[in-house]
């Protein structure tokens, strides 16, 4: 990772709109760390609205809360900016300078999945997860959604001819997941298949789609929303709707239902923050933490260390403390980290 200088514009709407995914993610972490059962056995600490569903019934159907959507919203915005990342490079630079600059950014990511889902999950748990850092992981999901985004802009130059290929992505997912050969989270048998990463892949690849109808008309942005980000986020939540009769959402096999549900809410958050930006209202830190947006989520398993250092009995039984010390001083830590490399002029990039 190095500071580089953008060879494209800045959208104040769009760091706006990165630092909402990052600060709830960011927030999740922290819930990660204090969730428990309903038995009482092992307490419940934190909002749990902020946490993953499966953290208090792991079963099917999952139990879905906004956090289950967070790293395929991440995802997306991973997608919207490699379009304009990519698309620039390939402008300016050419062919050469645009696949080095997505291929350090794909090694990166999986040198992070190495780190966080091998080593440290040695340490850890005492086992290496090379699953999660090949395919499953959060990084490596990362990685291989940026590398089918990248492809996806490469290969196919028209975004309403490229959103084609998101679509068939998900059906595909659907129709495989629905067969009875492959291993699911719920069912723990069968054939091991990549349903996390190809679905990351198909948001991915809509998110490339959504940076290129955006780029097409920056002079009018409000048309582009009017015209095509909203009402495709409209139709992907009924999509989302309807499919989930048939399959349900679930986190850890990122079925269809769960992915359009992302893109949909992606959409609609942009459109949010974009319409922030016309009546000149900014949520404070927000930006400076959308500026370093990958660094702010990789620094995320220090708070995992962090928090780890408080034993839950004494969390449970402090809540005016734990507030304090595990529900507020993580988060301003970050900011104010954000907030010096803002200052600094620093954005530290991939």
């Amino acid at each position: 990772m190095h500071p580089n200088k953008s060879l494209h514009n800045r959208y104040e709407w769009l760091d706006q709109f990165r630092g909402f995914v990052v600060l709830f993610l960011i927030l999740s972490t922290i819930t990660w760390e204090l969730s428990g059962d309903w038995s009482g056995k092992n307490p419940i600490l934190g909002p749990t609205f902020l946490n993953h569903g499966f953290c208090y019934y792991d079963g099917y159907p999952a139990i879905i809360t906004m956090i289950d959507i967070g790293q395929q919203i991440f995802m997306f915005v991973l997608g919207f900016v490699a379009y304009l990342a990519f698309k620039s490079r390939l402008e300016k630079l050419g062919p050469g300078a645009a696949w080095k600059h997505g291929l350090i950014r794909v090694g990166v990511l999986y040198v992070l999945a190495f780190l966080d889902d091998g080593v440290l999950h040695f340490f850890m748990e005492g086992s290496f997860g090379t699953k999660d850092v090949i395919y499953n992981g959060t990084f490596a999901n990362l990685a291989l959604g940026s590398l089918a985004a990248y492809i996806g802009v490469y290969l196919i130059k028209d975004a309403n001819k490229r959103v084609l290929l998101s679509i068939a992505v998900m059906i595909c997912h659907s129709i495989f997941y629905a067969l009875p050969y492959f291993k699911h989270h719920h069912t723990q048998t069968g054939i091991l298949f990549p349903f996390n990463a190809i679905n990351h892949a198909a948001v991915a690849i809509m998110g490339t789609c959504f940076g290129q109808w955006y780029r097409m008309n920056v002079e009018n942005p409000s048309a582009v929303f009017r015209q095509k980000i909203l009402p495709i986020s409209a139709l992907c939540f009924i999509a989302c709707y309807l499919l989930d009769w048939v399959q349900t959402a679930e986190h850890h096999d990122v079925t269809t239902s769960l992915a359009l549900m992302a893109i949909g809410r992606a959409g609609f958050v942009m459109a949010l923050f974009y319409g922030f930006e016309q009546i000149q209202f900014k949520v404070p830190v927000l930006s400076e933490f959308g500026k370093n947006m990958l660094l702010m989520f990789i620094l995320t398993p220090v708070l995992q260390i962090y928090i780890g250092l408080f034993p839950k009995k004494f969390l449970a039984a402090n809540p005016a403390l734990t507030l304090l010390f595990v529900g507020v001083l993580p988060v301003i830590v970050m900011a104010g980290l954000a907030v010096v490399l803002d200052r600094k002029k620093i954005i530290i990039k991939i």
